[in-house]
């Protein structure tokens, strides 16, 4: 350095890359609620209806506009399906909600497709350090929610291999 010269500044650019969690609700746009019964074992004729979508928690370090652009491409088809960012149900009015996905050690295979996509790329612009995948289950109509829930959580959910909550 010169005399009399002020010393270089130094920059941060902490706001461009950073840890974060992204959330994305994916539901069919063409997928009409259907008799609840399905999903069960034993029929209620409660005239209670049902819809499904996925939810996908990522968790990335790095440029999270390229982490969405990404994930928005290999998770959602734009035709036939609409997806939701917010960390809430994409459908408004459910009886209840069950959420369930794959216990940590058991055979994901959407899971690991998806990784192998992104293992399979360079220069990203961030990484995806986390990636959870749950199948959220809408029921609506009337009755005892705690009652049905419970009923639906125990033919829908296999405790080997599932974690799930209601709500």
């Amino acid at each position: 350095m010169g005399a009399g010269l002020p010393p270089a500044p130094i920059f941060h650019f902490t706001t461009l890359l950073s840890d974060m969690t992204l959330h994305f609700e994916v539901i069919s746009r063409f997928q009409a609620a259907a008799n609840a019964d399905a999903l069960l074992y034993t029929p209620l004729n409660a005239g209670l209806t049902f819809r499904r979508s996925r939810v996908y928690t990522v968790e990335i370090t790095g440029d999270e506009q390229k982490a969405r652009e990404y994930l928005l491409s290999v998770l959602v088809d734009p035709i036939s399906q609409e997806c939701t960012e917010q960390n809430a149900p994409i459908l408004k009015g459910a009886l209840f909600t069950i959420d369930y996905g794959m216990k940590a050690g058991a055979l994901d295979l959407e899971k690991e497709a998806i990784l192998q996509n992104y293992r399979g790329r360079r220069n990203m612009g961030f990484t995806m350090d986390g990636l959870k995948i749950t199948q959220r289950v809408y029921v609506f109509g009337q009755g005892d929610k705690e009652t049905l829930a419970a009923r639906f959580a125990k033919d829908v959910c296999n405790p080997a291999i599932h974690n799930w909550t209601i709500a």
